[in-house]
């Protein structure tokens, strides 16, 4: 059965995939509230947070500006801090919020949000235009990947802009003017390599991915990468293969693999997907049917199988999902016993949902 983890007329909104809504300690949910996903000018949304187990004590903690895609890319890194973004004076920045004191703990941190944090590091890229947008960290003086340190507060700058030229050259792609506009910044689990979403010329249709080794400095890259991915453990991605034949990209050739960093395909690990998580554990898939044309299912797979084990949601609002960019950005919960998904319920509206899937993981 789908819950919704509030009542509310407006829509609520979960983050990224690969984020993670529940606070370590299984206490919290933190997620949006958007009254209106059709207002692209004030663009309202509300940071709240309630209980994990009863949907109770639902509290508002923050008022930001951001779109309908991935929301407010909410998510816990600690017991008690979240981080979201925001967009102030038209240029996206982020916070990390405690959400007992209701305190700014850093920020805004004008800059590109990431995934979430790793061993107490919140990964995050500065491009152009955030150049001379952060006066109170002169040490944001240069296109590249930083690393928060959410304990001191300190940023360590790994890789600059000639950095980010040089390894899409070394690996036979041609930069363009948003090569160095990264996104998708993601520390591995030991938070000893980073990789990055990254623009070139010779791949228009799928990007690259970049992988920086912290400890080495060793880089690699894929072209046409595979897609939404995200670290399988601390040396291989688990992502979509997607296949494009001229005109869209293929959804029923789709397969969720699992990849080297320099772009081998080690295993089949699910079926079709576009957004996609995997459970703690590595044995469980999840993700979504997000291709237009198509009800936006939410497939669940047992690692191996490329037929799932169940299907959730079916949504088929076309506008809400591709016109307004509510993808359902399938999560799995830390125990690996829930998926958390949006879920539209009309052409303009969303819902933050989960389902509980602990009987069919046997």
């Amino acid at each position: 059965m789908i819950k919704k983890v509030c009542e509310y007329e407006g829509s609520s909104v979960w983050g990224m995939n690969g984020g993670q809504p529940e606070s370590p300690d299984g206490k919290w949910l933190v997620y949006g509230r958007k009254p209106d996903l059709t207002d692209k000018e004030m663009q309202e949304t509300q940071i709240w947070i309630c209980d994990r187990e009863t949907l109770q004590d639902q509290r508002h903690l923050f008022t930001v500006r951001c779109g309908n895609h991935n929301g407010p890319s909410a998510t816990f890194v600690d017991h008690e801090h979240i981080v979201f973004r925001d967009i102030i004076n038209g240029f996206s920045a982020f916070r990390v919020f405690n959400i007992y004191t209701g305190n700014v703990l850093y920020g805004p941190i004008f800059g590109k949000e990431s995934h979430c944090a790793e061993n107490g590091i919140y990964p995050f890229s500065i491009s152009e235009e955030f150049l001379d947008k952060n006066p109170d960290h002169p040490e944001l003086d240069t296109c590249g990947i930083y690393l928060l340190n959410l304990k001191t507060g300190s940023i360590r700058r790994v890789a600059d802009k000639e950095t980010i030229y040089n390894m899409v050259v070394a690996n036979g792609c041609v930069p363009n003017e948003h090569t160095t506009s990264m996104s998708h910044v993601q520390l591995n689990p030991s938070a000893t390599r980073v990789m990055m979403r990254l623009s070139v010329e010779n791949c228009p249709v799928f990007g690259a991915l970049g992988c920086i080794d912290l400890e080495t400095g060793a880089t690699h890259v894929i072209p046409d990468k595979p897609v939404h991915q995200l670290w399988f453990d601390d040396d291989t991605y688990m992502a979509t293969r997607q296949y494009y034949d001229g005109q869209r990209i293929e959804m029923e050739t789709s397969r969720i693999q699992r990849f080297t960093v320099d772009g081998e395909c080690l295993e089949t690990l699910g079926g079709i997907g576009n957004h996609i998580d995997g459970s703690a554990d590595r044995q469980w898939f999840v993700g979504d049917r997000a291709y237009p044309g198509y009800p936006a299912d939410i497939f669940l797979y047992r690692r191996g199988e490329t037929e799932p084990v169940a299907t959730f949601g079916g949504q088929d609002f076309q506008n809400c999902i591709w016109k307004l960019q509510i993808h359902p950005n399938p999560t799995f919960s830390r125990d690996a016993k829930r998926i958390y998904f949006n879920h539209p319920v009309s052409e303009t509206r969303t819902e933050a949902c989960f389902v509980e899937i602990a009987d069919l993981l046997k």
